[in-house]
């Protein structure tokens, strides 16, 4: 073989040599007080699986690494490290954590990302109670019990002024939606989506209360906003009645009372039969 070849080739091969050493010790300088944590590659939902489309290593800082957060071991998969679904919705580049998992991608989804010591509880639904569609998971609510008030006729006289046929309530407030219909997901807030079901997130005192005013007439969701966290103390609830809604009802309701508290008449009950009798003053 040529000698001026052998000396080029060998050239070369210091070259590349050295070009080799200097990267790695740049790149163990770089990695000095540096750990890989592993973040969300992008915005993820509820339910999303551990990948490497949904993942990836970041460097960060050892001394700034949170507790719980997933440190890279040696040269690990993303898949060798974290296994399962998202029981709650990440922002592009926050660190995830065994916590923020479901136990290897098993079990129940929405099981998972309930509170302890809270239940689900689904209701039936429609666009005009769940306004029109723009409630979706992850949002909180306030819901209302509309319903019809059954009275004898002497106690509809008696509260005419305050009371015709219908009232409606505040049952339960700031609860947390966990599903419309099958989906655990939030969608687009762009989109409207319409269900048929509702899964509310309530303790068990607040799941009786739920399936007792479903009986008792319909039921309509109201939309906080976000980090609207008031809350009104249970013993002073405001109600509203058909009377203080409708200003007619309102004035035949003061008639009624105004006619039945000067009225000299007094009904006789007897078996089936009533019978009105004029009394003398």
């Amino acid at each position: 073989m040529n000698k001026n070849i052998l000396i080029v080739l060998g050239g070369g091969f210091l070259v590349a040599l050295l070009v080799a050493i200097v990267v790695q010790a740049s790149f163990s300088s770089k990695k000095d007080g540096v750990a890989e944590v592993l973040v969300a590659a992008k915005s993820l939902k509820v339910g999303d699986v551990v990948s490497d489309t949904n993942f990836k290593w970041q460097d960060w800082p050892e001394d700034s690494v949170m507790q719980g957060a997933l440190v890279r071991e040696k040269n690990k998969k993303i898949t060798d490290m974290a296994k399962g679904r998202l029981r709650r919705s990440m922002e592009e580049g926050e660190p995830l954590s065994l916590a923020s998992l479901t136990a290897a991608g098993k079990g129940n989804i929405l099981a998972a990302a309930m509170e302890p010591g809270m239940r689900a509880m689904a209701i039936k639904v429609s666009a005009e109670s769940m306004v029109g569609g723009f409630i979706s998971p992850g949002d909180r609510v306030d819901v209302l019990l509309t319903y019809q008030v059954r009275l004898s006729g002497s106690q509809q006289d008696e509260i005419a002024d305050r009371v015709s046929k219908h009232a409606t309530q505040t049952v339960l407030e700031n609860v947390k939606v966990l599903a419309i219909d099958q989906n655990a997901a939030k969608d687009d807030a762009n989109k409207a989506k319409v269900g048929r079901t509702v899964t509310l997130e309530v303790n068990v005192s607040a799941a009786e209360r739920l399936a007792l005013a479903g009986e008792m007439g319909d039921l309509s969701l109201i939309l906080r906003g976000l980090g609207d966290d008031a809350m009104i103390d249970p013993k002073h609830r405001p109600f509203t009645t058909d009377v203080e809604v409708g200003a007619v009802l309102k004035e035949i309701g003061k008639m009624k009372k105004n006619s039945s508290e000067n009225s000299n008449i007094v009904r006789v009950y007897n078996g089936q039969s009533i019978e009105n009798v004029n009394v003398r003053q």
